[in-house]
């Protein structure tokens, strides 16, 4: 996906207009939650909110457990608890 940026005004109602462009490519919808995100810099980020969080999150991380026995990592800690 390529980066644009676009530069909206925001309304006497506080609100802004997300281009066509944007929409398109995030396939935002009339309806879709939006969540805002301030960073510690005064940036202004919006995300798509997830519909469903589990489908979203499902697989992140897997390439971490690659090669390694799932089972028998479980035991080795359940050992160290003892």
């Amino acid at each position: 996906m390529n980066e644009i940026e676009k530069e909206v005004t925001l309304s006497s109602k506080y609100q802004v207009v997300i281009p066509k462009e944007a929409r398109e490519m995030t396939h935002l919808e009339a309806g879709d939650k939006l969540l805002l995100t301030i960073s510690a810099g005064g940036q202004i980020l919006l995300w798509k909110k997830p519909k469903n969080y589990t489908a979203h999150m499902k697989g992140l991380g897997k390439e971490l457990w690659r090669g390694i026995n799932i089972n028998q990592y479980v035991k080795t800690l359940r050992k160290e608890w003892n």
